[in-house]
């Protein structure tokens, strides 16, 4: 098992014949894939289906039960802190905020605070550079190597990614970890590069999600499917949010020392927490130009 595995999921007949396959990343490890087309992109969009069981053996398809809870994974150290966005993979590869990192642009958080409410701040990743885990507010920012290079806050008016954790009876109101109706979310991350292999070169990025409201009673998903997840990259059922600059002209600073840097050429999604672990039902990246 190591740091990740397959897990196998009954879903409802009419998609993939009643059946998921998820990959599930442990506590502590990352997941990296490289583009198949490398660095060689202007603007890229990323679709992830994801939902969030607890940790051990047969708790795959288990959530929370209390009726609120928070976690906290530290925020204190390099690798306390979940990180979900795209990096530029390196001779050496590490984790964001590391000194051979060769460069990040994504969300940093390391608490959730989980209930089964229409809360919008509630069941978001959260970083208490903004508050508490009920604000709802993580860190997006872009890094080389140990330093940070520009950083703002990811709130979910934002599109800030909604997390399915809870555990109860199947309901079609909200998104349930073990329900074979509703059981994850839809992510999108949109990203853009400005002034492309200048001294002044940035990237921008925005936020998409399913439906109109970011909470697990709207952004809720069903047909986890391929098919299913290429339709929202492609705008069906997705609602576009805003720039987080609110600016599209500009964006992450994305150079250091009068140099543009390398784009980014993989998706990677590092877990945190020792108490649950990501499930990603279905990604995929979409090259633009």
């Amino acid at each position: 098992m190591a740091g990740g595995f397959i897990y196998e999921k009954t879903i409802q007949p009419e998609f993939q014949g009643g059946t998921d396959k998820s990959l599930l990343i442990e506590p502590n490890y990352a997941y990296q894939v490289p583009f198949t087309f490398g660095s060689d992109w202007e603007e890229i969009k990323i679709g992830m289906f994801v939902s969030y069981t607890l940790v051990g053996l047969g708790n795959e398809n288990t959530g929370f039960s209390a009726p609120t809870i928070t976690i906290d994974a530290g925020g204190t150290t390099n690798d306390t802190f979940n990180y979900i966005g795209i990096i530029n993979a390196g001779d050496a590869d590490s984790l964001p905020l590391s000194i051979n990192n060769s460069g990040f642009i994504g969300a940093q958080s390391h608490s959730l605070y989980s209930a089964l409410s229409t809360t919008r701040s509630y069941n978001k990743l959260a970083n208490s550079l903004y508050g508490g885990a009920t604000n709802g507010i993580s860190n997006f920012f872009s890094t080389y190597g140990n330093q940070t290079l520009e950083q703002k806050p990811f709130n979910e008016s934002q599109g800030n990614f909604n997390i399915i954790s809870r555990n109860a009876t199947p309901s079609t109101q909200y998104a349930l970890t073990n329900s074979n109706i509703y059981f994850c979310s839809y992510w999108g991350l949109n990203y853009k590069v400005i002034n492309k292999g200048q001294s002044n070169q940035l990237i921008s990025f925005n936020a998409s999600i399913y439906g109109s409201l970011n909470s697990p009673y709207s952004n809720k998903i069903e047909d986890p499917s391929m098919d299913n997840l290429k339709n929202i990259i492609n705008g069906a059922g997705e609602s576009v949010e805003t720039d987080l600059h609110g600016d599209p002209t500009t964006g992450f600073l994305w150079n250091q020392g009068g140099e543009a840097l390398t784009l980014p050429n993989s998706l990677f999604y590092y877990n945190a927490f020792s108490q649950v672990r990501p499930r990603i039902h279905a990604w995929a990246v979409k090259k633009i130009s």
